[in-house]
């Protein structure tokens, strides 16, 4: 069984990136190369998987402290005043000269997408000011969530500061990198969370591989199939999914990562984290955009008791 002991009312720092999404909906289908497809609807509206994670935690009442390097463009005021408003925190965002993020996601008419990003200022995090932010937090419990659209040495740095402040290290490995990722990393991570096509590119593709590379615990997410919890000695859990009508599944990935960390941060073990976040996700489906569906604390308790 995973070792997490995490006091309750933790702080989750989410590690991660800031983009704003050119939203194309409504498509006949996901276009093919050299194919060109019209779509029903345009917007811009505030993605990243780090955001997108950040607010799905704050949502549900987690305590989140924010990691991120954001322009100091248009885009990126926009950027920061949606997160202000679902009760981000924001002291450790920085502003640099690079450009905002910028995603271009098209949604075909079954809720299926397909994304294109530009990281920015995501580039510009530094392994650097880890140390420095994260002795804010020193002598505390927390757990720390990251993906992979910001640098990998800003993510092993603080994967490192986890393991050195006993904390909980979570690991959405998304994008997938071209090159394996580390060994010193994945030695790191308590629980990596990838989806079935991230994990077929990581190692040799299976959750055992991970788990003899030093990961503490891998959940396999797997959209209507539910998720799959893999720990060392410990049979294969399935979760099943909670029923949804999905009409955009963008965010579904980043709710569930979000949603998981502040589960943990509140002290619930591990399984039953597991399926707070499974009901988060599954909410979070039913609006377009990576954040109009993401739920409040009531909408999942009111999922999971009904």
């Amino acid at each position: 069984m995973t070792d997490i002991a995490v006091p309750p009312a933790a702080p989750v720092i989410v590690v991660g990136s800031v983009n704003m999404d050119l939203l194309f909906t409504g498509l006949a289908q996901i276009p093919q190369p050299g194919q060109t497809v019209s779509a029903e609807s345009f917007r811009i509206v505030p993605g990243g998987k780090g955001a997108n994670q950040a607010a799905a935690a704050a949502r549900i009442g987690a305590n989140v402290q924010f990691v991120a390097s954001v322009g100091t463009d248009d885009l990126g005021d926009q950027a920061i005043a949606a997160l202000a408003a679902d009760g981000v925190g924001l002291d450790n965002v920085t502003r640099v000269e690079e450009p905002t993020g910028v995603a271009a996601v098209v949604i075909d008419e079954r809720g299926e997408n397909a994304i294109i990003v530009n990281p920015g200022a995501n580039a510009e995090m530094r392994p650097a000011d880890a140390a420095a932010i994260a002795a804010r937090f020193t002598g505390t419990a927390a757990v720390v969530l990251a993906c992979l659209e910001v640098p990998l040495d800003a993510v092993t740095a603080w994967a490192r500061i986890a393991r050195d402040n006993a904390w909980t290290f979570i690991l959405n490995p998304a994008p997938v990198p071209a090159e394996p990722l580390p060994r010193e990393l994945l030695e790191l991570v308590t629980i990596i969370t990838p989806n079935e096509t991230e994990l077929a590119a990581l190692r040799d593709g299976t959750a055992e591989a991970l788990l003899a590379e030093g990961v503490g615990a891998v959940i396999v997410t797997r959209g209507g199939d539910g998720s799959e919890l893999f720990e060392a000695g410990e049979a294969r859990h399935h979760e099943p999914a909670f029923p949804a009508r999905p009409v955009d599944t963008t965010g579904a990935g980043d709710s569930f990562n979000g949603a998981l960390a502040a589960a943990l941060a509140e002290g619930q073990p591990l399984r039953e984290a597991l399926v707070f976040a499974s009901a988060t996700g599954a909410l979070s489906t039913r609006a377009v955009g990576a954040r109009d569906g993401l739920p409040t604390r009531a909408e999942v308790d009111g999922m999971l008791v009904g």
